[in-house]
């Protein structure tokens, strides 16, 4: 069974921009889970849902922001998954049940840590006591707001306690922290100088790692948060050839008719085989590729500017980290 759980702490989902980074990152990923954090929403509808791009069979559970604090939203495909039980608190939301094709039971959990390390401690245990309940096997994602060693941080200075609290759950829950592909960091205060945290993260126990083979964690690239969203996959599936689509308001953009024509009579001059089929596989060529330049341009455009500006970050904090190393080694 293919998976493909994507994490992100989106700071606020009041403003439309918001919801079209989450729709462009469903069209882009495919996602058949999403958990977010800080939503910062009192209510949550199926509007909402619609506004973010997803499937009108996709499901969802959320807990409420407080003010304009916190909030979570997880929402899954139905069609990929069965859920059996949900449970949410103000920091979490749980989900079990089993991926179609598997019979493992899995917890997915949504995780938004606090920011105070004071109370780092009571939250741990908060979510340990809830896994103990169910027998399944785990996935813990989100903002856990902690870091477990100082590699993890470049800038300003290093809570040990907090470090060692959040190893300690990790040890007695026993789970995995999974390495992490694209990049070492996913939150920055974009300040100068800057700091860079791996505060967001995937947390896996043993049994979901022998029920879903070559999982994968990687980091994506920066969009409209001060987070990066971040992808748990084991997809081996190719879905095939995308189906071919004509939309009538392609008539009403300039100079379609025009090219559309010549491409005919083009093609009726030059071609041996006077056969519609053979003009209709020409036709379908050249729309699919007026849409393409004219419909996909400014995403396009927007994507390279999120990979320059991810780029860019990676080899500031590549320097970084060689700094850090020598202050540490001259300490």
């Amino acid at each position: 069974m293919d998976i493909k759980i994507i994490s992100w702490n989106i700071r606020g989902l009041g403003r439309r921009e918001k919801a079209r980074a989450i729709r462009n990152l469903i069209k882009e990923r495919k996602p058949n889970f999403l958990l977010i954090q800080e939503t910062k929403l009192g209510k949550f509808s199926r509007s909402v849902l619609r506004s973010m791009g997803c499937d009108r069979s996709f499901e969802f559970c959320c807990t409420p922001a407080e003010g304009s604090a916190g909030g979570l939203i997880s929402f899954w495909d139905p069609n990929v998954f069965d859920k059996s039980l949900a449970y949410i608190t103000k920091r979490i939301v749980v989900l079990t049940g089993k991926f179609k094709g598997s019979d493992i039971d899995c917890g997915i959990m949504n995780v938004y840590g606090p920011t105070n390390d004071a109370e780092k401690e009571v939250f741990f245990q908060e979510i340990l006591d809830e896994m103990n309940k169910h027998k399944v096997a785990w996935v813990l994602g989100g903002d856990f707001n902690a870091i477990v060693g100082m590699e993890e941080k470049q800038g300003l200075s290093w809570n040990y306690a907090a470090m060692e609290t959040f190893r300690s759950f990790i040890q007695k829950a026993k789970l995995v922290n999974l390495p992490m592909s694209g990049g070492a960091y996913t939150w920055s205060n974009n300040r100068d100088p800057p700091t860079h945290v791996r505060l967001d993260r995937f947390l896996v126990d043993v049994t979901f790692f022998e029920g879903f083979l070559n999982l994968k964690q990687s980091l994506l690239s920066k969009a409209i948060s001060d987070h990066n969203a971040i992808a748990l996959e084991n997809n081996s599936y190719k879905w095939g050839r995308r189906p071919f689509r004509f939309y009538n308001n392609m008539l009403a953009e300039d100079g379609f008719d025009e090219m559309l024509v010549g491409k005919i009579k083009n093609f009726q001059v030059n071609s041996s085989k006077e056969v519609i089929c053979n003009m209709l596989e020409m036709i379908k060529g050249v729309v699919k590729s007026w849409s393409a330049k004219r419909k996909h341009g400014l995403r396009v455009k927007s994507a390279d500017i999120e990979k320059q500006i991810n780029s860019l970050e990676l080899k500031f904090q590549s320097e970084q980290a060689v700094v850090s190393d020598r202050l540490i080694d001259s300490g």
